[in-house]
């Protein structure tokens, strides 16, 4: 399918765009922001924890409760400056405070606390988990502190008592391997978003650069020496490569960083992050990225010349492509279906359909979920579909990359496909 003409063309679009200095700073970007994200959170708790929290206390118990989740973080050492203040305090008064930075948020303690009333905590880091967890650990010991002394229960009785159960997860589907639960998930979603942004980029560079030729009046030269279908063939392989190989070159920089993950958080002063292995992918787990991807990235990209030879701008292809991102973005908004249950029927469904799968199916084999043969047939579904895409493209690039004027109807693009 792929002849000489077209792998012509597949080489200039790869060192065209590999040459640019644009591309070399993308690709080291990349590297510098996977640092970042190692680094600026760590060095941002570190701060919180330092700096500490400013929280005041609204005890409506009557059983001072307050006292006992100030013995709790003296215990834990925990930087929250706890402040008690009057029962009748209005919610006005507090929501004032906050925001005029005098305090970070306040606690409200009910009057049937020891009932199983609700404790609210309102303020302006309540989406910062340490705070939270926190907060709900301390109230947890304070509440069941005070109902061990109504029950006559000493304090070596209480401390014994109220002892946390370590809780971990372990991802397996009962092959006899396992891995964090945590870790593959992560994992996962990485090659995802990998995956989904580099479909996007680069089939998005397609449709750019057929849109450019055909307006520059490039392409009525072009066509003169070599067919349309090589030339979009071409376009696509080369740009394809061009994303596989920046891939690749993020791909071991990222290996590399969370692999001395510790020592990089040492360059900056900052103390390690802690044990957290991920699982390592295995040659299988590349084999079938690299597959997804290729295939993915030429089923989209194929799609995306044929928007770009049927527009005449990239404000008409901002309208047109509307309906191929909501093929992508679909998959991306069921990534936590997947997640969740990646040996469901539902997980099953989307990585076997063509428009998902490629975003889909490395991640659901990365935890472990997908068979050999269900990715096999998933490959195959998608391989069918790609060979339709190329030929349905390459019968609109055909007529539409010199068509010029009014942006052809669907009627028209259907006369096109059947001509």
């Amino acid at each position: 399918m792929i002849n000489k003409q077209a792998l012509v063309v597949a080489r200039r679009e790869f060192l065209e765009r590999v040459r640019t200095k644009w591309f070399a700073i993308v690709t080291i970007l990349g590297p510098i922001g996977m640092i970042a994200a190692i680094v600026i959170p760590v060095y941002l708790a570190l701060q919180s924890a330092e700096e500490g929290f400013h929280v005041q206390l609204v005890d409506k118990s009557g059983r001072d409760i307050g006292s006992q989740m100030n013995i709790e973080l003296d215990a834990r050492g925990v930087k929250f400056k706890m402040e008690s203040v009057a029962s009748d305090t209005s919610r006005e008064v507090l929501e004032k405070r906050i925001a005029d930075e005098e305090i970070d948020g306040y606690l409200e303690i009910p009057s049937d606390v020891l009932s199983g009333g609700t404790v609210w905590y309102r303020g302006d880091n309540t989406a910062n988990p340490m705070v939270t967890k926190g907060l709900a650990r301390i109230v947890d010991y304070a509440v069941f502190r005070t109902r061990g002394k109504d029950l006559g229960l000493g304090e070596v009785a209480i401390a014994t008592l109220f002892v946390g159960t370590e809780f971990k997860t372990e991802q397996t589907t009962g092959d006899g391997g396992s891995a964090s639960g945590t870790a593959s998930f992560i994992v996962g979603y990485a090659v995802m978003f990998l995956l989904y942004m580099s479909i996007i980029l680069y089939a998005t560079a397609v449709l750019r650069s057929v849109i450019l030729e055909k307006n520059n009046r490039v392409v009525e030269i072009i066509v003169s020496s070599i067919k349309p279908m090589p030339l979009m063939l071409g376009k696509v392989v080369g740009v394809g490569c061009v994303g596989l190989f920046q891939l690749l070159l993020w791909g071991v920089m990222a290996g590399l960083i969370i692999t001395f993950r510790e020592e990089v958080l040492g360059l900056f002063g900052l103390p390690g992050a802690g044990q957290f292995e991920l699982p390592a992918l295995g040659i299988g787990a590349i084999a079938v990225i690299i597959a997804y991807f290729l295939m993915g990235f030429f089923f989209y990209a194929a799609l995306y010349a044929a928007i770009g030879a049927m527009v005449n701008s990239e404000q008409e292809a901002q309208q047109a492509q509307a309906p191929v991102m909501l093929l992508l973005m679909i998959p991306v908004l069921c990534v936590q279906i997947v997640a969740g249950d990646p040996r469901g029927g539902v997980a099953e469904l989307l990585t076997m359909i063509p428009f998902s799968s490629p975003i889909l199916m490395p991640m659901r084999y990365v935890l472990g979920a997908a068979s050999v043969g269900e990715i096999l047939i998933s490959l195959a579904i998608l391989a069918v579909s790609l060979i339709g895409a190329i030929y349905v493209a390459a019968k609109v690039y055909r007529v539409g990359i010199l068509s010029y004027g009014k942006k052809p109807s669907l009627s028209e693009v259907w006369r096109w496909i059947r001509s």
